[in-house]
């Protein structure tokens, strides 16, 4: 009863460290079952291992083990047995039997995801052992009553008393090593096989070492807790409700798109509203998103003709303009020469300015060379080509293409006046009459400027410039 009552206490304590467990963060389990003692298999090197014949069974429930990892592939222990037991080596029957201490364990398999269900170790112990020799004596060196001649004689009816240091031996210091393997029914239990040498340190020979099998349910607590998961984090505030915080939205009260911080562009130009003098109007960044209707380089914000091409001089309308026949009457030349008089210097830069404008991209012009009545034909045709080509020449200074013009010399073939009586005003063919042969012939001495389908073209007479009634900022 009060062996009964030990175990009963024994277990207790154990459960109570296991219930504490329950709580920790660690790995713990609990085995409880039965053992057996072999004192016999140890003459030789697993000689009668498994004979069970000669094991001697414990009752039911009596030892106990808590385990607990300490690593990915370590684990400690504590083991306890209790119960009567024979020694059949010895002829001793029903002996209180007493083993109980600390283990280390190697469990390779611990981690591995496919064998979860198999669970083997490798384990070293250190052990308190209770087992009473009284009144059995082993005399080493009288060879009739050495345990050697007894263990020779095992199964015969003969009874030995043997003597020396095994007398009174009840308390002993127990060092066991062996292997065993849990096997997983489910992830808290299951069964533990487990089989030791126990190595008894107080006696020089194996009289008294003893083999321990034993089977035990087992059953594990202590399961690392899942972390519980974290609050959802506070969204962040987004006013205008386009998926991107205020914090991070350049314009957190109008919806927009990622690629602009938050900004919306309405005319879809490329250029956030933020940035676009025009944000109704799509056009591009040079114009900082302003269309340019008639293409003069001009946006349409900034252009008071924003449909008819002009000079930015002008604010983008085309200058208000004249006959070219009027004003290219004061474009003369010295005597019998292509160079320009000085007077007709500032006239041919008016009309550079008049070609350069909007209004004539892309035209190409004849530059007409002509002479008065003086002088063979062969002779005016020359200098009147000369003529013409110091023209496209000043035009060219001035900034108009050359590729745009042609220089053609008529002579005399196309006399605007002839000398005739003073009182005339047009000859019988149209031709203007003046009062004296200077005046016509200076007249004749011209240039004219056309463009290349045969029109006259229109030339400022004066620099305006308009300043238009719908100018834009």
């Amino acid at each position: 009863m009060k062996k009964f009552k030990l175990l009963i206490t024994i277990g207790a304590v154990i459960m109570a460290i296991v219930t504490k467990a329950q709580n920790t963060t660690e790995k713990w389990y609990v085995g409880i079952g039965m053992h057996a003692t072999d004192h016999t298999s140890v003459r030789g090197i697993f000689d009668g291992y498994f004979d069970t014949d000669d094991y001697s069974f414990s009752f039911p429930l009596s030892k106990l083990t808590v385990a607990r990892s300490i690593g990915k592939n370590f684990a400690v222990d504590l083991q306890a047995s209790i119960s009567d037991m024979d020694n059949k080596r010895l002829k001793i029957k029903d002996e209180f039997f007493v083993l109980a201490g600390l283990g280390l364990r190697f469990t390779p398999l611990s981690e591995s995801k496919s064998l979860r269900w198999l669970d083997p170790y490798v384990r070293v112990g250190a052990n308190y052992h209770k087992y009473s020799y009284k009144g059995i004596k082993i005399v080493e060196d009288d060879p009739s009553t050495h345990l050697d001649a007894y263990d020779d004689d095992y199964n015969s009816d003969k009874n030995y008393k043997l003597g020396g240091k095994f007398t009174g031996k009840d308390d002993m210091f127990v060092v066991n090593g062996g292997v065993g393997i849990n096997f997983w029914f489910t992830r808290n239990f299951g069964l533990n096989i487990e089989s030791q040498y126990n190595w008894v340190t107080n006696q020089s020979k194996d009289y008294s070492d003893f083999f321990q099998h034993s089977a035990s349910l087992i059953f594990k607590f202590g399961a690392k807790k899942e972390q519980p998961l974290p609050p959802p984090p506070v969204a962040p505030s987004d006013r205008d409700g386009d998926g991107i915080p205020d914090d991070q939205d350049r314009c957190p009260d109008t919806p927009g798109l990622p690629q602009f911080q938050g900004c919306p562009d309405t005319d879809g130009d490329g250029i956030p509203d933020d940035q676009d003098r025009c944000p109704n109007a799509a056009g591009p960044a040079q114009f900082q998103g302003c269309p340019d209707t008639d293409g003069d380089g001009i946006p349409d914000i900034d252009d008071a003709c924003p449909t008819v091409k002009g000079p930015i001089e002008n604010n983008g309308c085309p200058w208000e303009t004249k006959d070219v026949t009027f004003k290219l009457k004061n474009i003369n030349f010295e005597f019998n020469s292509s160079k320009l008089t000085a007077e007709s210097l500032p006239l041919v830069n008016d009309a550079a300015k008049m070609l350069n404008d909007g209004s004539f991209d892309g035209k190409k012009f004849f530059v007409d060379g002509h002479t008065d009545r003086v002088g063979s034909v062969a002779v005016n045709n020359r200098i009147s080509k000369q003529r013409a080509q110091s023209v496209v020449n000043e035009l060219v200074k001035n900034g108009v293409s050359k590729d745009r013009l042609i220089a053609r010399g008529f002579g005399k073939s196309e006399l605007l006046c002839k000398q005739q009586d003073i009182n005339a005003k047009k000859d019988d063919k149209g031709n203007i009459l003046y009062p004296d042969q200077e005046t016509c012939d200076r007249e004749n001495r011209r240039v004219v400027i056309l463009d290349q389908t045969g029109s006259k073209v229109s030339i400022t007479e004066e620099v305006k410039v308009k300043t238009p009634s719908n100018r834009r900022r």
